[in-house]
C-alpha cells in the first residue's frame, strides 16, 4: 500500500479497479458472444445459399451475408469501412486505401477489412499486395466467395488462366450463385478447353 494513500482511499481504489475488471471481463464475454453470433448466422445463410432455388433467392441470401460480413462489432469501425467504401464508390483509390490501412491496422482480424483493401489494390493494378490481401481474408473467412473471385480477376489480368479458373470455380463451390458462372467462367473453360463442371 502507498505511504500517501490512506486505507478507506486504497479500499475505494480497489473497488473501482474490481469494477473496471468485471466490466472488462463482460465486455470480452458480450464480444466472445457476438463473434458466436455472427458464425452461427454466417453458417445459417451459407447453408441455405446451398438449398436457394433460384437466383433472386440466392441474392437475397447474398445480400444478408454481406451484411454480417460489413459489420465489425464496432460502431466507429463500421461507420469508417462507410466512409471509406464510398471514396471507393467515387473513384478516391487513394484516400480509400489510406482509410483501409487504418481499418485493417485497427481490426486485424476483420475479413471484411481486408477484402476491401485487396478490391482497392485491385482497382490499382497492385496485384500481388492485393493477393496477399485475399490471403489473409481466406484465413480468417475460407468460405468468402468475393475474396476467392477476386483471385480469379487477379490470375486473368496476370494471364494465369488455368489458376483463374481454379479460383472461380473454389468460389463457385461456396456460391453456387455466383454470377461469373455465367460470363467469365465459361469463357475460361473454353479457352482452356475444358469441361463445365
Amino acid at each position: 500500500m502507498s505511504a500517501g494513500l490512506h486505507p478507506e482511499g486504497f479500499i475505494r481504489l480497489l473497488a473501482a479497479v474490481a469494477l473496471l475488471a468485471a466490466w472488462l471481463v463482460q465486455a470480452d464475454a458480450q464480444t466472445d458472444g457476438d463473434a458466436a453470433a455472427r458464425a452461427q448466422r454466417l453458417d445459417s445463410l451459407f447453408a441455405l445459399l446451398k438449398t436457394a432455388k433460384d437466383q433472386d433467392e440466392a441474392d437475397a441470401i447474398v445480400g444478408d451475408i454481406w451484411k454480417v460480413w460489413l459489420r465489425s462489432g464496432s460502431a466507429d469501425l463500421d461507420a469508417r469501412m462507410e466512409h471509406a467504401t464510398r471514396l471507393m464508390a467515387h473513384g478516391l483509390l487513394q484516400p480509400a486505401l489510406a482509410a483501409l490501412d487504418e481499418i485493417t491496422a485497427a481490426a486485424p482480424k476483420w475479413a471484411e477489412a481486408w477484402n476491401k483493401r485487396a478490391t482497392v489494390l485491385f482497382l490499382l493494378s497492385e496485384y500481388d499486395r492485393s493477393l496477399a490481401d485475399i490471403e489473409r481474408v481466406l484465413a480468417l473467412e475460407p468460405r468468402h466467395f468475393g475474396a476467392l473471385a477476386g483471385i480469379g480477376m487477379i490470375r486473368s489480368e496476370k494471364g494465369e488462366l488455368r489458376e483463374a479458373l481454379a479460383a472461380l470455380r473454389r468460389a463457385l463451390a461456396v456460391n453456387p450463385f455466383l454470377k461469373e458462372r455465367l460470363g467469365l467462367i465459361p469463357a475460361l473453360e473454353k479457352q482452356l478447353g475444358e469441361q463445365p463442371l
